[in-house]
């Protein structure tokens, strides 16, 4: 199995990854309630790459059926197309809340922030994921930074753990959201 730099080639089999691999996370249930979260979250996902790829932070396998999407240290703007979406202001309201709800989690320290990580359903539990966070990992571990993410699962917490990921804190979501973990790997 091959892990490489995304490209913006990649970007509609990733947004189908991640839609596919998330159609039962708390987060993505919360934002999408309805039957329109397969049509709506690959674009979603594909406007979210532009910020990846722009910052060269985007892994995948050679045939884009897992993905990892991270930010490096300093959260580093980059220029992103318009989201043309237009959602409805409930939705809106609950972007808002989350991400003011994780930004008030984040740790001051600069780290590299795992945003995404996803496996199609059908090539899970292969340790394609292990595969993805590992180029970052040993990046973080030359400048000496940890790594950081927010998960939703009691069973993603264990998998983090298993790579190296310890809870540094836990809150819900505002707007009757989601129960969320923040975690961080220091070695």
């Amino acid at each position: 199995m091959t892990v490489r730099h995304a490209t913006s080639v990649d970007l509609p089999r990733i947004g189908v990854t991640a839609t596919k691999a998330f159609s039962d996370d708390p987060v993505m249930r919360w934002l999408y309630p309805d039957d329109d979260y397969f049509e709506l979250s690959p674009a979603d996902v594909i406007w979210m790459g532009a910020r990846w790829l722009g910052t060269n932070s985007l892994w995948c396998t050679e045939d884009a059926v897992a993905m990892a999407g991270w930010i490096p240290p300093g959260r580093p703007e980059v220029e992103m197309p318009p989201n043309e979406r237009q959602h409805p202001q409930w939705r809106l309201d609950r972007f808002a809340a989350i991400g003011a709800t994780m930004a008030e989690h984040t740790p001051p320290e600069p780290h590299w922030y795992l945003n995404m990580l996803a496996t199609h359903p059908d090539w899970q539990r292969q340790g394609l994921g292990a595969s993805l966070m590992r180029p970052t990992f040993d990046i973080a571990d030359d400048m000496g930074v940890p790594c950081y993410l927010e998960t939703e699962t009691v069973a993603n917490v264990a998998y983090y753990r298993h790579h190296g990921f310890e809870v540094r804190g836990e809150w819900d979501v505002p707007l009757d959201g989601p129960h969320m973990w923040g975690m961080l790997r220091t070695r």
